[in-house]
């Protein structure tokens, strides 16, 4: 500061503040702010469990069966439910929808494709069981619905070749359907939803 002689105007001299320190001060708390935001919204990486891997495959009663697609309608069906499920774990479905395939080729081409875990999918015609179905415990599974078309799954464990679970939903005609409930889209109920929940909660068993 310097004063001049009486009658005369005070100069006062000030030095400049230091604005960009204030500046970077600010920019720091925001970009703090959007840090804590961010990390707050995205889902925690630690603990998140990988995609439970599996195939989907739906078995032809012979051969000749031919299906367009390939994979065939009710795995086609079942394949759109199961892809959005998510297990209680946090994981999600990797799901890998085969070609249909007779039952001794379902086992071999899992394997080949290294398939951890598969679901294998049968539709089953009212008419007297033969074959699989007029053996053991698969049959007792459509003793409710013997009058009835029936949906059943197996699930197998790809490493060991064996059965973990196994379930069956009845098929119906829609009302003045006069076609067999061979297409998910004319059947009630509607038979893959109730196989959805049952897979998943198997699913949700597993280790």
């Amino acid at each position: 500061m310097y004063a001049g002689a009486r009658g005369s105007r005070m100069l006062w001299f000030q030095e400049p503040r230091d604005n960009s320190a204030i500046l970077i001060a600010i920019m720091c708390r925001r970009f703090s702010a959007a840090l804590v935001f961010a990390l707050m919204a995205a889902p925690p990486l630690w603990g998140q469990h990988p995609p439970l891997s599996l195939c989907l495959v739906q078995t032809k009663p012979d051969a000749a069966a031919q299906y367009d697609p390939p994979s065939g309608p009710w795995a086609i069906e079942l394949d759109k439910l199961l892809a959005p499920q998510i297990l209680r774990t946090g994981a999600t479905l990797q799901i890998t929808l085969l070609a249909a395939s007779t039952e001794k080729n379902v086992l071999p081409e899992a394997r080949r494709l290294q398939c951890p875990y598969i679901v294998e999918l049968w539709y089953r015609q009212s008419h007297p069981a033969s074959g699989r179905y007029a053996m053991g415990d698969q049959d007792s599974l459509f003793s409710k619905w013997n009058d009835e078309d029936s949906l059943l799954f197996f699930l197998w464990n790809g490493a060991t070749g064996k059965v973990i679970a196994r379930g069956v939903s009845p098929i119906r005609l829609v009302q003045g359907q006069n076609l067999r409930g061979s297409n998910p889209l004319v059947a009630e109920p509607a038979p893959c939803a109730a196989l959805t929940q049952q897979i998943v909660k198997h699913l949700n068993k597993l280790p």
